[in-house]
């Protein structure tokens, strides 16, 4: 056997040495990738802890759409320009519909389902929730311009899903 030449021992030599420092910084990597993902884990179950908190409240599935507010359709007034309304939807359709409010009020939505998972978007809005039976959601926003807008479903919710339309009516301000 003939011994290496000058180059291929530089080669043989170099080779080990960045096999060695490869090996070193892919345990690294591996172990930054380990403490970000552990990290990451504590800092969701400890802010939010097992279930995602929510400003709204639970009760049985259907013990929200029993309730008073519920049971009753249309705007109630809370203040000088705020109102509240409580919606609820079921397969498939939205209650109150069609819902009529006064431009440049600010509204809060009280959202739930008597049933299943809904989807509760306003389009033309920020509006995006999900209506969980049993928890009850709430929104607030105000509309700046009068028009109609469309309550769609945006969560699977049965076989007639994509006729689960609802509509918001937003009557001009006096003096508009």
């Amino acid at each position: 056997m003939s011994e290496p030449t000058p180059s291929q021992a530089f080669e043989d030599a170099f080779h080990g040495v960045a096999e060695r420092h490869e090996r070193i910084w892919m345990f690294i990597s591996l172990m930054l990738l380990s403490l970000l993902l552990a990290g990451a884990a504590f800092f969701v179950v400890d802010a939010y802890g097992v279930v995602v908190k929510t400003t709204g409240y639970q009760t049985h599935p259907q013990d929200a759409a029993r309730a008073g507010p519920f049971t009753q359709s249309g705007l109630e007034r809370t203040g000088p320009n705020a109102y509240s309304v409580h919606m609820l939807a079921h397969l498939w359709a939205w209650t109150p519909s069609p819902l009529h409010v006064p431009q440049g009020a600010e509204i809060t939505f009280y959202v739930t389902s008597s049933d299943v998972l809904h989807g509760f978007e306003v389009q033309g809005t920020t509006i995006n929730m999900t209506a969980v039976p049993g928890t009850i959601g709430a929104v607030t926003y105000t509309f700046q311009h009068a028009g109609t807008y469309n309550i769609i479903c945006n969560e699977f919710c049965g076989l007639e899903h994509q006729n689960m339309l609802g509509r918001i009516i937003v009557d001009p301000a006096h003096g508009a």
